[in-house]
């Protein structure tokens, strides 16, 4: 193992991160810069992209967002009612319920909610939630043919629901090549597949079933969201790119497409030289510094090199081992920030929030820290705590352009549109001084990789 604080990558992200560190710190932009390079390499490098999300995710959301509302008179063309198949069907895929419930208030149903038709639903394990909203959405019976739903869509169902993926994708396999449903649900089916071969861990028959369903029908704008998610785990940056913006295409307000298109842009981007800006009262993602334990240190490297696998299986081993170094040496900001990362990476708020709280407490004025704690509230919607966090990094450092777009988002959500448009001036403002190479239509990248020695 290595001791220094960064190693080589054999990823192409085409940094020279060596010669970042070697520099001298002339120009307050560098700052950016190289903050930018930890978010983008990989694992094998001292990284988090937690914090480059943060830039690209509400940077270009709120960007999205303006753009939308000064276009409001191009919505897109309305699309026809569901029926119960697509309901089902959607479920298997991964679809989230607030997702569908938004798709029948503005598309209504194909078919009568009565009672036989709600506890047809019910056998095929459809969300409480989504039965409870059906007799108030608006019906449009004359195409109730297809409000049938196959027997063997409701053994898929229930065997999705019982976690027997398997089962679950040989009844869907069967409906596609058997035509048990109607040719244009034929998209639904292979998203549901692609669906179960991811939660099998398959991302390359993941990747076919999704792309299949996209090809099937280009209107589908699910089928591209999870495209990008698959190509993120896979860690295709320009894939992700281009899937999130078919999706935003289709649908301009699309959170995930948004999320998945700000993390496409530190993988692609390339050749990022000079050195960190030094400001002396505030320190960067390079001045974390390692504990005394070479255990503690080689753990931390283990748990790296597990979680830069994006495997579901690897997060236990990832944790644990982070968790131990901790024990071996408690008092190293760098463990808990990684652990952070990984947290916030594979969805865990509470323990993501802890885990950053405490390399906060032992590095106060470390920016990357700062950063991703900033962004871990925003992404789970904390956004009082969020304000006040990036408030304070822009007190200690108002060069540090890329804490605004988080606030941005945060003041948004919070209905504080005066200060939004504020802070919005002062990110433009400091964009230009700073030649800080934030696009406007550029994106960013998060992973769970975190800084290796």
């Amino acid at each position: 193992m290595q001791n220094s604080l960064w190693q080589a990558n054999p990823r192409p992200f085409g940094f020279d991160t060596h010669a970042v560190l070697k520099s001298p710190r002339p120009r307050r932009w560098w700052l950016l810069a190289s903050f930018c390079l930890a978010l983008a390499i990989s694992a094998a490098r001292p990284v988090c992209a937690q914090e480059t999300e943060s830039v690209g995710d509400a940077a270009r959301a709120f960007r999205a967002r303006r753009a939308a509302q000064a276009n409001q008179d191009t919505a897109p063309s309305a699309q026809p009612p569901l029926s119960a198949t697509t309901l089902v069907t959607w479920e298997i895929a991964g679809m989230a319920v607030p997702d569908i419930l938004n798709e029948l208030q503005t598309r209504g149903i194909t078919f009568v909610p009565d009672n036989a038709q709600l506890d047809l639903l019910k056998d095929a394990h459809v969300a409480p939630e989504i039965l409870a909203a059906l007799p108030n959405m608006p019906s449009h019976p004359e195409a109730s043919s297809s409000s049938e739903v196959p027997q063997t869509l409701i053994a898929a169902a229930q065997a999705f629901s019982n976690k027997d993926y398997a089962t679950a994708r040989h009844s869907l396999e069967t409906l596609v090549q058997q035509n048990l449903v109607q040719q244009n649900q034929d998209a639904n089916l292979h998203a549901a597949i692609g669906n179960l071969n991811f939660m099998s861990g398959d991302l390359p028959s993941a990747t076919s079933a999704f792309l299949r369903s996209a090809q099937l029908d280009p209107n589908f704008a699910y089928a591209h969201v999870r495209l990008a998610q698959i190509y993120y785990r896979l860690e295709q940056g320009s894939q992700m790119k281009d899937e999130a913006k078919q999706a935003l295409r289709l649908q301009p307000n699309n959170a995930e497409a948004h999320k998945y298109l700000a993390l496409s842009a530190t993988m692609q981007m390339q050749d990022s030289e000079g050195a960190a800006a030094g400001r002396g009262q505030v320190e960067d993602l390079s001045d974390l510094k390692a504990g005394s334990s070479t255990e503690a240190k080689n753990l931390n490297n283990q748990a790296l090199a597990l979680a830069q696998q994006n495997e579901w299986a690897k997060f236990p081993k990832a944790e644990a081992a982070y968790n131990r170094a901790i024990e071996l040496d408690p008092n190293v900001a760098m463990y808990y920030y990684n652990l952070g990362n990984l947290y916030t990476k594979w969805q865990h708020p509470q323990q993501a929030l802890a885990a950053l709280n405490k390399a906060k407490a032992l590095a106060p004025r470390n920016m990357a820290v700062r950063q991703n704690l900033g962004y871990t509230m925003c992404q789970f919607n904390l956004f009082s705590d969020a304000v006040t966090e990036f408030r304070e990094m822009l007190d200690m450092d108002p060069h540090w352009n890329m804490a605004r777009p988080c606030l941005i988002k945060a003041l948004d959500s919070l209905g504080r549109k005066t200060e939004a448009d504020k802070v919005e001036m002062d990110y433009k403002l400091y964009k230009s001084s700073d030649d800080s190479g934030d696009s406007e239509d550029g994106d960013s990248n998060e992973d769970e990789n975190g800084v290796k020695l």
